[in-house]
């Protein structure tokens, strides 16, 4: 085992929340981040940061700020969580994996001044933050995990921060109402910060976030609507069209040196494939020809928003569905959800339910067929019969799926 591989190991015994079953909340707390950090020596302060949160499509604004930042010539650092296949997805420098060295540097660091207390995303972000900082990065950008208000990643003081949807999620951690949420993912704005949100988030949440913004002496932005339309981003669903949005407009009103920015990601919205995200709308194919769409959507907003794409893209064809959910989804809830916004499974459209990969909160795919009128399969497969497939509802099932398949470009 090498350096890099043995360090991630002992990075990884410690708690992460991300996958153990036991109550979340107890150990949701900042002082122990901020303690390492200030044993490592605030390497936070030294990199310029934009800070996202929100239930759906956090991950999809910050790699499309990534993206613009780095194609008007400035050495990004990017963090963001879970990964589909490989945790080095995790933390990119200029789009790449973080060099091994700088990331066995930086867990080295980590390790050996952890106090003990930290959980493995405590852990995880201290070292993405020095590992940014090592590496000479102009600029970096968070995602936060779960939340906002106790996210291992609210230890920025960010030049612009953005919640980019707010859904019913993570209730036991979160609270069970929107504005509960809203309050907890507003948690990441900051005075001096530009503040956004994303379209079409629920009043009750909204006048949440405006309030927490105006706490913080700061208006709370959102991007224009049909701002994608008119960059000529044209991304069959409509929420990617206006993640794109959001991510233009947070980079329209940055400060010097990276006030153009924008014109950047502009730029990449007319070329083909350049804004293209594994596991987002990613086309690629199967071992015997087929086409298959894997989508990590996961909230009842999103999850419509890709079937709604699905059947318009793919009128003729018989469609199947692949499904898996965390056991923290209300199946039942979820399906009427998705039902009441486009409607039931239209005839000859095949489902499917599967485990979440091999993640130990993965939900009975035997509950979930049964609310949604599918198939429930032992293990993750790609069934036969369907001419273009979907396999969505989770990160983890696309991260199991997508090593059986291959790029449309692959020889």
């Amino acid at each position: 085992m090498n350096r890099l591989a043995r360090l991630w190991t002992e990075l990884c015994n410690r708690t992460d929340y991300e996958s153990c079953s036991r109550p979340r909340a107890a150990r949701f707390r900042l002082d122990t981040i901020h303690g390492l950090l200030e044993r490592l020596g605030n390497p936070q302060t030294e990199v310029p940061a934009l800070h996202v949160a929100g239930s759906k499509g956090k991950g999809t604004v910050s790699h499309f700020m990534e993206r613009g930042l780095r194609s008007a010539g400035f050495k990004t650092g990017l963090y963001t969580s879970p990964h589909l296949s490989d945790w080095r997805e995790r933390i990119r420098v200029d789009g790449d994996f973080a060099a091994d060295e700088h990331l066995a540097d930086a867990f080295q660091a980590v390790l050996d001044a952890s106090g003990g207390e930290e959980t493995f995303f405590d852990l995880l972000t201290a070292a993405a933050i020095l590992t940014f900082k090592n590496s000479a990065c102009d600029i970096m950008i968070l995602e936060t995990g779960l939340g906002g208000r106790f996210d291992s990643t609210n230890v920025v003081e960010p030049l612009a921060s953005a919640v980019t949807s707010i859904e019913l999620e993570h209730v036991d951690v979160l609270g069970p109402e929107l504005a509960d949420i809203a309050f907890e993912k507003a948690g990441i704005f900051k005075p001096n910060a530009t503040l956004w949100c994303g379209r079409n988030i629920p009043e009750s949440a909204m006048k949440v976030l405006a309030e927490q913004a105006a706490l913080c002496d700061g208006q709370l932005h959102m991007p224009a609507t049909g701002a994608a339309a008119a960059a000529g981003f044209d991304h069959p669903q409509v929420h990617m069209r206006d993640n794109f949005a959001l991510a233009a407009a947070m980079l329209a009103t940055l400060p010097r040196p990276f006030s153009k920015t924008a014109e950047f990601l502009y730029e990449l919205a007319t070329q083909e494939g350049a804004l293209d995200l594994p596991g987002r709308w990613e086309r690629r194919l199967l071992p015997d020809g087929r086409t298959v769409i894997l989508d990590v959507a996961h909230s009842a907003n999103s999850l419509a928003s890709v079937l709604q794409a699905f059947r318009s893209s793919y009128p003729e064809q018989k469609r199947g569905v692949v499904l898996a959910l965390r056991d923290d989804k209300d199946p039942q809830e979820l399906a009427d959800s998705i039902i009441e916004r486009v409607g039931p499974h239209p005839i000859g459209e095949q489902w499917w339910t599967a485990p979440a990969g091999d993640h130990p909160r993965s939900a009975d795919p035997a509950r979930i067929a049964a609310c949604f009128g599918a198939t429930a399969l032992k293990g993750v497969a790609l069934p036969a019969g369907p001419e273009i497939l979907l396999v969505t509802g989770s990160t983890y099932l696309v991260g199991a799926v997508r090593p059986q398949t291959k790029s449309l470009s692959s020889p």
